[in-house]
């Protein structure tokens, strides 16, 4: 499959940080539950820059046809300057109807969710919908676009947006989304009637007293299933 490679500016992003480290598993007295938890950063070692890597794009009208050994080779191509904030607000802007869904008039159905993780000062933000459609992009420059082109992201896309329906009574309805505070991860929850937000803080996760842990536990499984897809 033809992957569209984009390299993204490195004036935004610090000078060192962890990429895709696990780390912690929380138990309690009745049952042992394990967190996977992806810190995802930009190093910028030795010149190394990340990628932004949007799946299965498929090339538009004016590009030169290649032949099919060309078309496994990653495309790349510069851009100016950080796409972080344009990407993300436009996750929000997404309707059910640009997604092809049904909404019904008569009840609140989370159809999409943006989880924004705040980590040392840049924010990782995973992106999902009904669809199965899901994203990974990094505050200082980078991430996964169309993942949801793979079947393992998309299973867990659905689920993860699935299971947010049951967090909806936890959330306050927003019309502000701003990025989270200092080791605060944010869940915006997009329904037919407007979007939702929920918090808590890191340390609430790592000693699985939070009310938000299962939400944060389907929202690491698609960030694992997101860095699948961009190590193939």
């Amino acid at each position: 499959m033809l992957h569209r490679i984009i390299k993204l500016s490195r004036s935004t992003a610090p000078s060192s940080s962890p990429l895709w480290a696990t780390v912690g598993q929380t138990n309690n007295k009745q049952t042992t539950m394990k967190m996977t938890y992806l810190i995802i950063g930009i190093i910028l070692a030795g010149g190394l820059v990340f990628y932004l890597t949007s799946c299965g794009n498929k090339s538009t009208a004016n590009e030169k046809k290649s032949t099919p050994e060309q078309d496994t080779k990653p495309k790349v191509h510069q851009t100016k300057e950080n796409a972080f904030e344009g990407l993300r607000n436009m996750a929000f802007t997404a309707t059910p109807e640009q997604l092809g869904l049904s909404m019904p008039t008569d009840k609140t159905i989370v159809y999409g969710v943006v989880m924004d993780w705040e980590m040392g000062g840049a924010t990782a933000t995973t992106i999902a919908y009904q669809t199965g459609d899901a994203s990974l992009y990094l505050s200082s420059g980078g991430g996964v676009i169309g993942g949801g082109q793979h079947q393992n992201v998309n299973s867990a896309a659905k689920q993860f947006v699935s299971l947010a329906q049951s967090f909806l009574d936890k959330a306050t309805k927003t019309e502000l989304t701003p990025l989270p505070s200092t080791d605060e991860v944010k869940f915006y929850l997009l329904t037919n009637n407007g979007v939702y937000v929920g918090q808590e803080q890191m340390k609430n996760f790592e000693n699985n007293s939070s009310t938000w842990s299962k939400l944060f536990e389907e929202g690491n499984i698609v960030l694992t299933e997101l860095r699948k897809t961009s190590e193939k």
